[in-house]
């Protein structure tokens, strides 16, 4: 580590953490530097201790836990370990949303320590929530330490290509510029995608020439395949996915752009910095001092290596808890050690959100990656997007270039129908331009059948609960 790094480790980031009320930083990122290499039974003691004091804590701090666990006959002491965790029901964005703002909150924080939070609602429904300064100084904390997995140290050049910028002094223009200054941070607002766009962000990379690199999957997809379509390189180390599914397609071109640089996924959703990549890429390291995740089927664990949906207990906070949270993400878990030595848990495969997965007329899942691939490779789409309305009904937008031809179209037809049923009716619609979500991520695949699924079910009737 050089004079610099120290410098900003040791004096400019403290001071400026302190002044932003996010002290808690620092201290909470070394702990996670030495945590990480426990082993996963010292991992699993601090686990259970963490989960023991925040269920008594929210048992009396918080209505909804409190009525819940007395209507069930449940005392805080019934809950000692993680395998008790299965006593209390899994929640989604539907119950924190209909005890929003106070039966859900914890009261013994002061209402003058309460931030208003919310996810990016790009699957078209926003989840509210509370949050604190000390709460979210450990969320940055978590995303520090993936950072340095990448091989990122502070004090490095790094860029990053999104709707909003990374910061941490927000009252001051003045102050954000000394900020990014010492950081030697570039900021790249993702705008239109445009050829003429792309050329720019290429040549900005290329004379900052940064250590790191973060952006959307997508984003980073398409200015990587541009790149590579006009033969650009720019030598990035570490391009760090974030917001989006990553398909092995999209991991390929991005490498190619940015070659000898390698891609690392870092994973989070709702408030909570959950996984990443560490350098041996098998998988994503959990967050696991901060959560404990159990994978999910029909409301039952699956065991490590079967798929399922993401369920997360924040073991860290409580101005909303998300205990037993499903997130409506999909993935594997293994607690099989990692080459690199650390004792995290991992996630073998995410395969996203339960709403970017095909599913078929008898019920099952497919991966969006059988398709992302087609698309890829073939010149004459420039963008695209697939919703599945119906299992059996699917509409393809595409934002083509000359070069399409009646063979791609059914090529196109060809590849769906073979992986859908020969039976399945298909829509294309040529488009000027994709649209993003509110939050700037370009989705590749919607689910509508899957959504409207999980919608029937959050609205039916069911047994009262306190």
């Amino acid at each position: 580590m050089g004079l610099y790094q120290r410098f900003l480790r040791s004096v400019a980031l403290p001071a400026g953490s302190y002044a932003a009320g996010y002290r808690d930083v620092l201290p909470y990122l070394r702990g996670l530097e030495t945590s990480q290499w426990w082993s996963p039974d010292q991992l699993r003691e601090l686990q259970n201790r963490k989960l023991c004091h925040l269920i008594a804590h929210v048992y009396e701090q918080v209505p909804y836990y409190h009525d819940l666990m007395q209507e069930a006959g449940l005392r805080p002491t019934d809950i000692q370990t993680t395998d008790d965790l299965v006593k209390l029901p899994i929640v989604d964005k539907h119950v924190l949303t209909g005890n929003y703002p106070d039966r859900i909150r914890d009261h013994w924080i002061p209402d003058g320590e309460l931030i208003a939070a919310g996810s990016s609602g790009s699957t078209g429904e926003r989840l509210l929530y509370w949050t604190t300064k000390p709460q979210k100084a450990k969320k940055w904390a978590g995303l520090f330490r993936f950072w340095e997995m990448a091989g990122y140290h502070f004090g490095d050049r790094y860029a990053t290509f999104t709707v909003s910028a990374n910061r941490g002094l927000r009252n001051s223009a003045l102050l954000l510029r000394l900020e990014w200054g010492l950081l030697r941070h570039l900021w790249m607002p993702m705008i239109e995608i445009t050829d003429e766009n792309l050329e720019t962000y290429a040549r900005k990379l290329d004379a900052f020439r940064p250590v790191m690199l973060r952006s959307y999957a997508s984003t980073a997809y398409y200015l990587a395949l541009y790149m590579v379509r006009h033969g650009a390189n720019v030598p990035i180390p570490a391009v760090i996915t974030t917001g989006e599914t990553l398909s092995p397609h999209m991991r390929e071109v991005i490498e190619q752009a940015f070659a000898p640089g390698r891609v690392f996924v870092e994973y989070g959703g709702d408030g909570m910095q959950l996984a990443g990549e560490c350098d041996q890429h098998q998988g994503y390291h959990l967050n696991a001092e901060t959560a404990f995740l159990e994978v999910v089927r029909d409301g039952k664990r699956v065991p490590d290596g079967e798929l399922g949906e993401l369920v997360f207990t924040n073991l860290e906070a409580t101005a909303v808890p998300f205990i037993r949270y499903n997130i409506h993400d999909v993935g594997i878990l293994t607690h099989e050690p990692c080459a690199c030595g650390r004792g995290l848990p991992r996630l073998t495969h995410l395969e996203g959100r339960l709403t970017d997965l095909f599913v078929t007329q008898d019920g099952h899942w497919i991966s969006v990656h059988h398709f992302t691939g087609l698309f890829g490779h073939m010149p004459s789409v420039n963008a695209f997007q697939v919703v599945q309305r119906r299992p059996d009904d699917v509409l393809i937008k595409l934002v083509l270039n000359e070069a399409f031809s009646g063979q791609d179209e059914q090529t196109i037809r060809d590849t769906f129908c073979r992986y859908l049923g020969a039976s399945t009716h298909l829509e294309l619609e040529f488009v000027d331009a994709i649209p993003t979500t509110p939050s700037g991520k370009r989705r590749f695949f919607i689910s509508q059948a899957i959504l409207e699924a999980e919608q029937t079910q959050a609205t039916a009737p069911q047994q009262e609960q306190p």
